[in-house]
């Protein structure tokens, strides 16, 4: 069963691509696959909103089964006026969309701003699950907390900027600097609870 993965964005694809590859019998295929070069805006104020708006339309455009994953994401220092929320990549003031760079950029400047010990950023991945062919619907929150390094790290990033500055523990590594393998175990550990509902609904649909 080919799944569609709903993202331009190649790392967020490589991620879940490999997730949902550990489902037996499904097999992830890409916008880029289906030659879908279109991009559905994210016109709600909350990332549950966004994921299934973006499920529903690649898959009316594909015919295909279609996950969408939209993230959004809280601090435990930032006033509640000045939090990213679903502007995970859009945290400015003209909301445009940023580059890797210019987001570690911005994080610079907000930790200058903000310098107390112990900042945590709590995620809410929001994936969302559509079959065109019967239109059945479904979907899944995941909660995941990281924690602020102390150096961020200066290795490059590709589509996942916020890994250069937290790690999965406190006072630890940041998420660049963990290898494959580690970083795999932690990913499995995360999106356990999502496979599960995924896995379930893809049965029934």
């Amino acid at each position: 069963m080919e799944i569609l993965i709903a993202t331009h964005n190649l790392a967020k694809l490589g991620r879940y691509k490999r997730l949902i590859e550990g489902i037996a019998g499904i097999r992830a295929v890409s916008l880029l696959n289906l030659g879908i070069t279109e991009k559905v805006d994210e016109i709600f104020e909350t990332n549950s909103e966004n994921a299934m708006h973006k499920a529903v339309a690649y898959g009316k455009m594909s015919g295909k089964i279609t996950l969408a994953i939209d993230e959004a994401v809280t601090t435990n220092f930032l006033p509640e006026n000045e939090q990213p929320g679903v502007y995970v990549r859009r945290f400015g003031g003209n909301k445009k969309e940023l580059t890797d760079r210019e987001v570690i950029d911005v994080w610079k400047k907000i930790y200058a701003q903000y310098p107390q010990k112990n900042k945590e950023f709590i995620w809410n991945f929001a994936a969302a699950f559509f079959n065109p062919e019967n239109s059945a619907k479904g979907s899944c929150l995941v909660r995941q907390v990281s924690y602020a390094v102390e150096k961020f790290s200066k290795r490059k990033t590709t589509g996942y900027p916020m890994s250069a500055i937290m790690s999965p523990v406190k006072g630890g590594k940041s998420y660049l600097e963990f290898d494959e393998k580690e970083l795999w175990v932690i990913e499995q550990e995360n999106f356990k609870g999502f496979l599960e509902v995924f896995g379930s609904w893809i049965e029934k649909n």
